[in-house]
């Protein structure tokens, strides 16, 4: 009886052990490190890339027709606060990060001096279907997405609702 229960109760510890570890492979990937990355969405295809507006302030983002521009080389780097992760550019540099302007409806993005602001820790996590991420802030939590305006235009940024929409389903590559 004794010799049951503690097979038993390896076989649990070895299943709770298996379980986890799930919430830790999903919050952390590990390829994003190293070269710099684009960022495109299911929703605007691969001919449009995550970048910076070259308008002398450089701080206004946008999905432009991906090419050879620093504006869409990505790095994204550990924050060292847990699980999220600073985005900055090689155009703007180490000293910008992307981040969420405080004003209330906290939706606008932007790239900002880094600092340790909530609204610069992203977090980075599957959407489910192997391919695409939802990123997320630790200042707008976990029901704010980026996602694309479905204007016609469709390169504005925005802070959404979550939900299963392709403008939130982002595809990070070298």
């Amino acid at each position: 009886m004794l010799r049951r229960l503690q097979i038993g109760l390896l076989s649990l510890g070895a299943i709770l052990a298996s379980i986890s570890l799930v919430p830790i492979a999903f919050s952390q990937p590990a390829n994003f490190s190293g070269k710099p990355n684009r960022l495109q969405t299911q929703f605007t295809g691969n001919r449009k890339c995550l970048d910076i507006i070259n308008d002398g302030d450089n701080n206004q983002l946008t999905m432009a027709d991906c090419g050879n521009y620093s504006g869409q080389l990505w790095s994204i780097k550990p924050s060292g606060n847990g699980i999220f992760y600073r985005l900055q550019t090689q155009f703007t540099g180490n000293k910008k990060c992307l981040d969420i302007i405080n004003d209330g409806d906290n939706n606008k993005l932007t790239m900002a001096d880094c600092g340790n602001y909530s609204g610069q820790f992203w977090s980075i996590r599957p959407s489910g279907n192997g391919i695409f991420y939802r990123l997320q802030t630790q200042f707008t939590g976990n029901n704010k997405c980026l996602d694309i305006i479905n204007d016609g235009e469709n390169n504005k940024l925005t802070m959404a609702d979550c939900g299963n929409y392709s403008g939130q389903f982002w595809k990070i590559f070298k």
